[in-house]
């Protein structure tokens, strides 16, 4: 809970917006997807020898996008660590906090500035399909 309370706080702080939990969530995976696959390999290492992984669940309200993103993340650790076991999304939504939380002030931006894109706008923006 500490981690997602920190990240949202220095978004917060980042923006200068009041901002949705879920939206935190979401501005965080959208980060992960940026950072490099050997990046994410180590703090998932790192993660899975920490006590912030359990059984418990709780739910922010993030959209539905977010789960393709997350996806993808968990798609490029597969193929990165192919002897590895496959993170669940509940630990890509994890790292991708933890990350967050130590981001600087222009790639959260960034970040926050691809998530406010319309559906159907590219990632790196680009203009939405028409």
């Amino acid at each position: 809970m500490d981690v997602l309370i920190d990240s949202h706080c220095h978004l917060i702080r980042t923006t200068r917006s009041l901002i949705a939990w879920g939206t935190t969530l979401h501005v965080a995976v959208n980060h992960l997807d940026t950072v490099p696959v050997s990046v994410i390999a180590e703090a998932l290492a790192a993660l899975r020898a920490s006590p912030l992984t359990g059984t418990e669940e709780h739910h922010v309200g993030a959209p539905h996008r977010l789960w393709d993103v997350a996806s993808q993340i968990a798609a490029r650790l597969r193929s990165a660590i192919p002897d590895g076991e496959p993170p669940s999304l509940g630990v890509i939504y994890i790292l991708a906090l933890q990350l967050m939380a130590r981001a600087d002030h222009a790639a959260l931006l960034a970040a926050f500035e691809r998530v406010k894109l319309p559906v159907g706008a590219a990632a790196h923006g680009g203009e939405a399909a028409g």
